[in-house]
């Protein structure tokens, strides 16, 4: 399968850089930003966990990702979960360095808006490609090291933690991007997002590294925190609609604070990414007591 490499032109307007670092137990952390990204706050990380690959960045930084990873053996690619700005590299990877590629649900790796990327997912990171995934077995391992997937559906259906014991170290992709409850992708379940980090939590990791550079410490109460108050925030989403208050009144009363900021992204995303989406999963997922 060809996969044409983004041109550099295109790299320079988007003030693509990746560069490395080392954040422990034998760990490389593979560090990829874009002008867009930097004013987001929201650059994105790869690892490199001995030859196994967690992740890819996305395709505006293809051909650095790709010289970056030259000489190296790959033996296998593993998503956390499918979308751009982590699996836009999947397929030159795979392709040059001869591995598998493992997602999770990987039939359903073009649903949740990637199949038909809205214009400013296309500008931030480019389209991903297609790439011949595989199921994401229960580990993977190099002969060396091994990774072990852990469901963690919420953001994504095809969303895992990969969790190396031996370090007690997890990659939790996009399960924990900040704390307490936020503005969500229109596909999230914000319930599956905090059984999802109670999971992850109970196996008592001693290192959290995240989809978008976190290097978290002892992170058990943090992801415990965060589900708390996924739950709390639904829950009070949940009441104030049975009460008959409109969804952006809710809004207002479940998340205090940088509303303008909030309406800006929801505009520029064109609804994709808001808290109106979190009030409004909060009572479309909700289950049965």
């Amino acid at each position: 399968m060809r996969h044409a490499p983004p041109s550099r032109l295109l790299a320079s307007i988007q003030g693509a850089r990746v560069w490395t670092d080392v954040v422990g137990a034998g760990t490389t952390r593979i560090r990829i930003a874009s002008r867009w990204a930097r004013m987001l706050g929201f650059d994105v990380s790869a690892y490199l966990v001995g030859d196994l690959l967690v992740d890819t960045g996305f395709a505006h930084v293809r051909t650095q990702v790709l010289e970056l990873l030259e000489g190296r053996r790959i033996a296998a690619v593993c998503c956390t979960h499918n979308h751009e700005d982590h699996t836009g590299n999947c397929g030159p990877i795979g392709d040059r360095h001869g591995c598998p590629v493992y997602l999770r649900h990987h039939r359903l790796r073009w649903t949740e808006g990637v199949r038909r990327l809205k214009p400013y997912r296309t500008w931030w990171w480019g389209s991903p490609g297609d790439y011949p995934a595989e199921e994401m077995p229960e580990a993977v391992g190099d002969g060396e090291r091994t990774l072990r997937a852990l469901p963690a559906p919420g953001h994504s259906i095809t969303h895992v933690a990969l969790w190396e014991e031996e370090t007690a170290t997890v990659f939790t992709g996009d399960l924990f991007i900040a704390p307490g409850a936020s503005a969500v992708m229109v596909q999230e379940n914000p319930y599956d997002l905090a059984d999802s980090l109670r999971r992850v939590a109970a196996v008592e990791p001693r290192w959290m590294l995240t989809g978008h550079g976190m290097v978290v410490a002892d992170p058990v109460p943090r992801l415990l925190a965060k589900a708390v108050k996924i739950e709390e925030a639904a829950a009070l989403a949940v009441e104030l609609h049975r009460a008959g208050m409109a969804d952006r009144a809710i809004v207002r009363e479940v998340f205090p604070g940088n509303h303008r900021r909030d309406r800006m992204i929801e505009a520029l995303t064109q609804g994709e990414f808001s808290r109106l989406n979190f009030v409004r999963a909060a009572r479309t997922h909700l289950r049965d007591a």
